[in-house]
C-alpha cells in the first residue's frame, strides 16, 4: 500500500464564502470563453505555449562553457537549441553534444553524503552526458546566450532540429508519468506570480548514471509538491526507478538548500505558501460510486502579492502500478475565485492541478475559491468503498495546513457514511428523495479528513477522559459478518482504554467524538477523530509484529501525535509515528500490568516487552533490494531524520523499522535517561516532558530540534544529568536521531570481597560499533543474596570505560541493562577473563 502521513502498516510494505472582486485582465483570463461555455476546459495561453515546448530554430555553440547553479555545475561543448519565447520569457532548450556534471554534497548535515554513498557508491554527484532538456524562468537563457561569440549564432534545421524537437517533446510526459509533476505549469506559475529567481530543471542522458534530473526551486514548491520533500530544500538531483509491478518511483539522490541558505536558520517550505487554506465547505457526491464527484468551496487568504497563479494538491499518492495515478485521478471540471470562472490546468497523470486567478490578488486578500472535480477514486471492496489515499482527495496547498470543515455527503440510502468531524445530520436528502444526506462538521482545525462509504452497522457508547469534563462518544463501523468477522465491544473497548491512557498523560481527548471504522488493508490510519482499522485486528494478534492491542492504540495515540501536534516538516515525521508507536508500548505495559494480576507466571503474556524486542530485531534485518535481499542491517541504512527517503531501491524497509521502530526506542531510551538510575523505572518524568510539549505546540506543528529543547530543560534537571555534567540532550539527538548505527555493549568485570563482606565491583565498559565520540548512560543491575536489587548507572563514553562500585554484599547476578532500555546490537555483562 501506499504511505501516507498516518500510515500504520503492519506488515513490511512493499502512504460563508467571502468574495474578491475579479475581472478578466487580458493575458491571464480564459482562453477562449466560447469553450469555457461549451463545456471545454479553460486554461491559459502563457501556460499552453510553455508546454507546447516548440524550439525556435535558435542555436548558440559553445565549447567548454560551464553554467552554475547553486552547487550543481554543468559543463557544455556542443550545441543549444532554443524554445520558442514566451512573453519574452525563453523557458527551454535542448543540449546536445559533450558534457559533465558535477555537484558538491552539501557540508551539512552529514547524512546527506551517507546517502549519496549509499546510493551512488561515491562522494559527489558526477556523470558525463551527451543530450539535456532544459527548462527554466532564472537567467539560465541569459548566460548561455552570453557563452557564445557574435560567429556562432546560427539557426538549425534538418535532423539536428528534429532530433532535438523530439527530446523537447518526449521530456515532459516521461516526467509526469514518473513523478507526477508538471512542470510547465510550474513553470508557469513562477512567470505568472513573477518569481525571482526562477526555477532551474534539467534532464540528463547518455552518459554513466543514464537520465537523471536537477532542480533548483528557490521557492521550494518543486520539491514539496512532487516529492514530499519540504523541509526547505530547494535543490534535488533525482533519478526515476521502477520496482515490481510496473511501479516508478522518483528516488532522490540528493537534496539540498541554497548555498547561501547554509550557516543560517533555514526556513521551511511552508513559508512559501501562496494562500492559507482556512476553511473548506464540501459536497460529495456519492451515488455512482467507485466515482465520486466533488464540489469544493475554500476559504483562504493570499499570502503573497501579484498572485496569478496557485498550486494544489489532489491525487497525490497514486501510483503508476495499473496505471492508477492516469485511471483513477480526480479531475478538475471547473473552478471559480470569487464567482469568476477561473482557468486550470490539470494533464494526464499530474498529481494535483493549478488554478490561475481571473485578477492578480494582493497579500491578505480574502479569497473564495470553488473547485469542482470527479474520479472513480473510490476502492470498492465487499460491503464498503474507500478511498484509494485517504489523504489527497482534497485540494490542498502546502504541507499539512490546517483548516476547518464542513462536509455534506450525498448517498443511497442502503449506505452509510463516516467521516471525521461530527455528524451533525443524516437523513432523507432534499435533492432525491430516494437518497440520504449525511453531513459533518470539524470545528478544529486540522490538516485532512477521510471518509468511507459502507453497508456498516454502527456500535455506540460512551468514554470519560481521565482528566474529566463531558463524556466522550465513541462510534464504531462494521461491516458484515458474511464478509468479514469482527468483534465490535474489542475494538470499542480499545478505543475506550486508550482515550482514557492517553487523556491522563497527554492531556485531555482534543475532539468532541471518536470513531473507528474497519477496512480490508492491512494497515491503519488514525485521521483526527477517525481510525481506518484492519478487520482482522480484532482477534489476539494480527502478525508476528503487532498485537491488536498495540495496533489499536497506537492509532488511537495519532490523535495526539499527528493532529494536536503536526510534524513540521518530513524529516520530522518521526514525531506522528515514533510518538505514536511508544505510546502504544506504554499503553500495553499497562494494560498487561492490570491484566495480569492475579494470574501464575505462566498465564502471563510477554505484553509490551515482546513489542520492543520486536522492535529491535526489526533493526537487525537486512535491507530489501529491487534484485532482492541486501548485506548489513536496517539500523545503518541512515538516521531517523532522513525521513521518508530512507526507502530506496537499496533499502526497502528501512523507513518502517527506522521511523517507526527505531523513532520508538529512542523515546524509550529517553524516559530512562529522565528517570533516576538508582531506583525502580517510571515513566513519570517523561509524561511531564510529553504533556508539556503538547501544551507548548497544541494546534501547531513542531520540528525535531523543538522537541528537544522541551525535553532538555527537563533532563537538565535530572539525576543522570547532574551526575555526569550534562546540560543538554544534542548528544543523544545527534547520535541516535541525527546519526545511525548500532552499538554493543559488554561489561567486562570482577568482583572484590571486603573484610566486612561488602564487595567492590571494578571493570571496563566497552561501546563498540560506533564512532569513539558516542556516549551513552546504562543501567546495571546487581542481584544480591537476599534477593533485593541494587540498581546503578553508567556512563558509556567511547569505545572503554573504567568502572566501579562498592554493593553490601557480593551480588549473586550482575546484568548490563537488564530491561533493553538502551538500544544495542547486543548487551551482554561478563566476568573478567571470560
Amino acid at each position: 500500500m501506499i504511505s501516507s502521513p498516518w500510515h500504520r502498516t503492519l506488515r513490511a510494505p512493499a502512504l460563508a464564502a467571502i468574495g474578491l472582486a475579479v475581472t478578466l485582465v487580458a493575458g491571464f483570463g480564459v482562453r477562449n470563453q466560447a469553450a469555457a461555455q461549451a463545456g471545454a476546459a479553460p486554461t491559459n495561453p502563457i501556460y499552453e505555449q510553455i508546454r507546447s515546448f516548440k524550439l525556435s530554430g535558435a542555436t548558440t555553440a559553445v565549447s567548454g562553457f560551464t553554467l552554475k547553479r547553486d552547487r550543481v555545475d554543468m559543463t557544455f561543448t556542443g550545441t543549444f537549441l532554443f524554445a520558442e519565447p514566451v512573453d519574452g520569457h525563453v523557458t527551454g532548450a535542448v543540449f546536445v553534444g559533450q558534457g559533465t556534471f558535477h555537484a558538491t554534497v552539501p557540508p551539512t548535515p552529514p547524512f546527506e553524503k551517507d546517502n549519496v554513498k549509499r546510493l551512488l557508491n561515491a562522494d559527489a554527484v558526477d556523470s558525463d552526458f551527451k543530450s539535456a532538456v532544459l527548462r527554466m524562468t532564472d537567467d539560465s537563457y541569459a548566460l548561455i546566450k552570453a557563452a557564445q561569440s557574435p560567429q556562432q549564432a546560427s539557426t538549425a534545421a534538418g535532423q539536428l532540429l528534429a532530433d532535438a524537437q523530439q527530446l523537447a517533446t518526449q521530456f515532459e510526459p516521461r516526467l509526469l508519468h514518473d513523478t507526477g509533476l508538471n512542470l510547465s505549469a510550474r513553470l508557469a506559475l513562477s512567470l505568472l506570480n513573477k518569481e525571482t529567481p526562477g526555477v532551474f530543471f534539467a534532464e540528463f542522458d547518455g552518459g554513466t548514471r543514464g537520465r537523471f534530473d536537477a532542480v533548483i526551486d528557490a521557492q521550494t514548491r518543486i520539491p514539496t509538491m512532487a516529492f514530499g520533500i519540504d523541509g526547505g530544500e530547494k535543490g534535488l538531483i533525482f533519478t526515476t526507478v521502477m520496482y515490481q509491478a510496473g511501479n516508478y518511483v522518483p528516488e532522490v539522490w540528493m537534496a539540498f538548500y541554497g548555498e547561501a541558505d547554509y550557516g543560517k536558520v533555514i526556513t521551511y517550505s511552508d513559508a512559501n505558501n501562496l494562500v492559507d487554506i482556512t476553511h473548506y465547505g464540501l459536497d460529495v457526491e456519492l451515488h455512482s460510486a467507485p466515482v465520486m464527484a466533488v464540489t469544493a468551496k475554500i476559504e483562504a487568504t493570499a499570502g503573497a502579492g501579484n498572485l496569478r497563479a496557485i498550486n494544489f494538491g489532489l491525487g497525490e499518492g497514486l501510483p503508476t502500478y495499473q496505471d492508477m495515478r492516469l485511471k483513477n485521478q480526480l479531475r478538475v471540471k471547473s473552478a471559480k475565485v470569487g464567482g469568476e470562472a477561473a482557468a486550470f490546468a490539470q494533464v494526464d497523470w499530474e498529481s494535483g492541478f493549478t488554478l490561475f486567478l481571473p485578477a492578480a490578488a494582493n497579500a491578505g486578500d480574502k479569497l473564495a475559491v470553488e473547485v469542482t472535480y470527479a474520479g472513480e477514486f473510490l476502492d470498492m471492496v465487499p460491503d464498503g468503498f474507500y478511498l484509494h489515499v485517504n489523504s489527497s482527495w482534497l485540494p490542498t496547498h502546502g504541507p499539512l495546513d490546517r483548516a476547518t470543515f464542513d462536509m455534506a455527503y450525498h448517498h443511497a440510502k442502503r449506505f452509510t457514511v463516516v467521516s471525521g468531524g461530527v455528524r451533525t445530520s443524516e437523513g432523507v436528502d432534499p435533492a432525491r428523495s430516494d437518497a440520504t444526506l449525511t453531513t459533518f462538521k470539524m470545528e478544529q482545525p486540522v490538516a485532512l479528513v477521510a471518509f468511507s462509504l459502507g453497508l456498516y452497522k454502527r456500535s455506540q457508547q460512551k468514554s470519560s477522559s481521565a482528566l474529566g469534563g463531558d463524556a466522550i462518544p465513541l462510534e464504531f463501523y462494521t461491516i458484515s459478518s458474511r464478509t468479514a468477522v469482527t468483534f465490535d465491544d474489542f475494538f470499542l473497548s480499545e478505543m475506550d482504554n486508550a482515550i482514557r491512557y492517553y487523556s491522563n498523560y497527554f492531556g485531555k481527548y482534543p475532539f468532541p467524538q471518536l470513531s473507528g471504522v474497519v477496512h480490508p488493508y492491512p494497515f491503519g490510519q488514525g485521521f483526527a477523530s477517525i481510525l481506518f482499522l484492519y478487520y482482522a485486528a480484532g482477534g489476539s494478534a494480527l502478525d508476528n509484529n503487532v498485537s491488536a492491542e498495540g495496533f489499536i492504540s497506537h492509532e488511537t495515540a495519532h490523535q495526539w501525535w499527528g493532529h494536536v501536534v503536526l510534524w513540521r516538516s518530513y524529516r520530522d515525521q518521526w514525531l506522528s509515528e515514533g510518538f505514536a508507536e511508544y505510546s502504544s508500548f506504554l499503553y500495553a505495559g499497562e494494560r498487561d500490568n492490570l491484566s495480569q494480576k492475579g494470574r501464575s507466571k505462566s498465564q502471563q503474556s510477554p505484553g509490551h516487552h515482546l513489542l520492543i524486542e520486536r522492535s529491535r530485531e526489526q533493526l537487525r534485518n537486512p535491507p530489501k533490494t529491487i534484485g532482492g535481499v541486501a548485506k548489513g542491517k536496517l539500523a545503518d541504512i541512515g538516521p531517523i531524520i532522513l525521513g521518508h527517503r530512507l526507502n530506496s531501491s537499496k533499502s526497502g524497509g528501512a523507513y518502517q523499522a527506522l521511523i517507526y521502530a527505531k523513532g520508538a526506542l529512542v523515546l524509550r531510551m529517553l524516559n530512562y535517561l529522565l528517570s533516576n538510575p538508582g531506583q525502580p523505572p517510571t515513566s513519570a518524568p517523561y509524561f511531564a516532558v510529553m504533556t508539556d510539549f503538547v501544551n507548548k505546540y497544541r494546534g501547531g506543528a513542531a520540528t525535531t530540534e523543538q522537541f528537544f529543547t522541551v525535553a532538555s530543560e527537563a533532563f537538565a534537571k535530572s539525576p543522570i544529568a547532574v551526575r555526569y555534567g550534562m546540560s543538554d540532550l544534542n548528544w543523544f539527538r545527534d547520535q541516535w536521531v541525527y546519526g545511525s548505527g548500532l552499538p554493543s555493549y559488554n561489561l567486562e568485570y570482577e568482583l572484590q570481597v571486603q573484610p566486612d563482606n561488602s564487595c567492590i565491583v571494578s571493570g571496563t565498559l566497552h561501546q563498540d560499533g560506533v564512532p569513539d565520540t558516542w556516549m551513552m548512560p546504562i543501567p546495571v543491575a546487581f542481584t544480591l543474596a537476599d534477593g533485593n536489587v541494587a540498581r546503578v548507572g553508567a556512563l558509556a563514553n567511547g569505545p572503554a570505560s573504567k568502572v566501579q562500585w562498592k554493593l553490601p554484599s557480593k551480588p549473586t547476578k550482575v546484568e548490563l541493562d537488564p530491561a533493553s532500555w538502551i538500544l544495542s546490537e547486543k548487551t551482554t555483562a561478563t566476568p573478567k577473563g571470560k
